[in-house]
């Protein structure tokens, strides 16, 4: 059984936005090489000062595969490495199934019973159907019904001033105990604990707290809610990220536009909503660059 400080200190080695789901196998593959690498000339060394070459290889290589499940790498600048001298098709074989819609993740297990429930497969159809988005013949456009706005407000407002309620709904949402969950914030993620159980991540605090407010109003609206799997009910709460037009930061306009990011090892063309007053990215999703306008 693990004590608190081995628990503290594996906590402080991990590095999630490289690990679970978002590690990256090509990078594990090459540095899983370098490791079986290292081992042996670590093992033919030790024969020089007289130690069992055995030993010290299995020693070399358990530090080493400790470090690859911890951190994800263990020699730095891999995604480097791999990016300028792994042939784009021999990445290819190793492409992750796509993220859900809005670049977040929910862990499926977290959820008591599984992943079982009603399926979404359109996200904003389901929207509509339950009136949270409306369509606005003015503007010949889609847009969130004013009173499901207000409410999605006024809630959003509060899960920003007080974390413990972001907190509330995230463990309603993927049934973990409200006190045990705990934030973590990183370049580029804004990921969720609890007990050391990875939970969810997102691509800032803003969409976190935009989805678990969401997260709060929509079973008033949506009569199928909780008989929704935990897959369709955070890509509904993705896909609803698109329709805010104002930060839940900082109230500044959120805006859509292309971009280009450096995942791991490769590069990906998205389209994102990102915030023009704070820069906080509450979207993003991956395109084909075929289907991209032309500059």
């Amino acid at each position: 059984m693990k004590t608190s400080s081995e628990t503290g200190v594996l906590s402080r080695l991990r590095r999630p936005e490289y690990t679970g789901d978002n590690r990256c196998t090509p990078c594990t593959i090459l540095n899983l090489g370098i490791a079986i690498i290292l081992a042996i000339v670590a093992g033919y060394a030790a024969l020089t000062i007289e130690l069992s070459p055995i030993a010290v290889g299995v020693v070399t290589l358990s530090v080493s595969l400790l470090a690859i499940y911890l951190r994800g790498y263990l020699i730095p600048g891999t995604p480097t490495i791999t990016k300028r001298y792994f042939p784009d098709r021999v990445l290819a074989w190793f492409e992750k199934t796509p993220e859900p819609v809005g670049g977040e993740h929910v862990d499926p297990e977290r959820m008591a019973g599984g992943d079982a429930g009603l399926e979404t497969d359109n996200p904003e159809a389901v929207l509509l159907d339950i009136g949270v988005v409306i369509d606005d013949p003015a503007n010949e456009d889609l847009i969130l019904d004013p009173e499901f706005e207000r409410a999605w407000g006024g809630t959003v407002r509060d899960h920003w001033r007080e974390e413990q309620s972001a907190k509330r709904s995230l463990g309603t949402f993927v049934n973990a105990e409200p006190d045990a969950i705990e934030f973590d914030a990183h370049a580029g993620s804004f990921l969720a604990w609890a007990d050391d159980a990875y939970l969810a991540s997102w691509p800032s605090r803003a969409a976190c707290v935009a989805d678990t407010a969401a997260a709060t109003e929509l079973p008033a609206w949506d009569p199928d809610w909780d008989r929704r799997s935990l897959a369709s009910r955070a890509e509904i709460l993705g896909a609803l990220r698109l329709f805010l037009e104002r930060c839940p930061a900082c109230g500044g306009a959120v805006v859509l536009s292309q971009d280009v990011v450096e995942s791991c090892c490769r590069s990906r063309d998205v389209v994102t909503a990102t915030c023009q007053s704070c820069d906080s990215r509450l979207f993003e999703l991956d395109v084909d660059p075929s289907n991209l306008p032309e500059e």
